[in-house]
């Protein structure tokens, strides 16, 4: 995270969110390049496509049960398989590929479901105060803009000149947008008053 976000206050995010933060990241940036703040919000507006649709397919054939991960000679994509953040933004990918069915996205979410479900109960037998983390199904967009909302965004780029900059010039231009409303509202209201203007 420190080499993702070298400006940031990581200390101010509770560990949940930097663990969303942190897997959104794993996903679209696994060399860890420092992110600009640009690249946050184009991520949020149109997440990249990290895999083909040959890779769609071959993950969720793995996920089914049909491979194993060392039969898949992409190491990305066996990285993303094997963690539940990452797998389930890879299957909300699939999800976008129009080439893949739905259904058999459905089918292999139940059985991963029925899975976590199994493994919960067995922890919970075996380990007292085990409380499981579950990954509940997201398209990439709702995923990136959860993880990365404003308040999350402020401690990430806590430090970083263009980020505050640009965050002021927003809010500029927020005030300007509210006062040319109400400005707007104001003049039609006189126009109304004044009984003649309007058809």
């Amino acid at each position: 995270m420190k080499r993702a976000f070298p400006n940031g206050d990581l200390d101010d995010l509770s560990l949940v969110r930097q663990e969303q933060a942190y897997t959104a990241v794993m996903y679209y940036n696994p060399a860890l390049k420092p992110c600009k703040v640009e690249t946050m919000e184009q991520w949020q507006e149109n997440p990249p496509k990290v895999f083909s649709t040959q890779e769609h397919q071959l993950g969720l054939a793995y996920l089914s049960g049909q491979l194993s991960l060392d039969q898949l000679e992409n190491h990305n994509l066996q990285r993303v398989l094997k963690h539940d953040g990452t797998k389930q933004i890879f299957l909300g990918e699939c999800k976008a590929d129009p080439t893949i069915k739905t259904s058999q996205i459905e089918k292999i979410q139940k059985q991963l479901k029925e899975q976590q479900a199994k493994d919960d109960q067995y922890r919970k037998e075996n380990i007292g105060h085990y409380q499981p983390l579950n990954y509940k199904p997201v398209s990439p967009s709702y995923y990136l803009k959860t993880a990365f909302s404003d308040a999350i965004m402020a401690a990430l780029y806590a430090r970083d000149e263009d980020y505050k900059r640009q965050k002021q010039e927003r809010g500029l231009k927020d005030t300007e947008w509210e006062m040319t409303k109400k400005k707007r509202q104001h003049q039609t209201r006189n126009r109304h008053e004044d009984g003649g203007m309007h058809l």
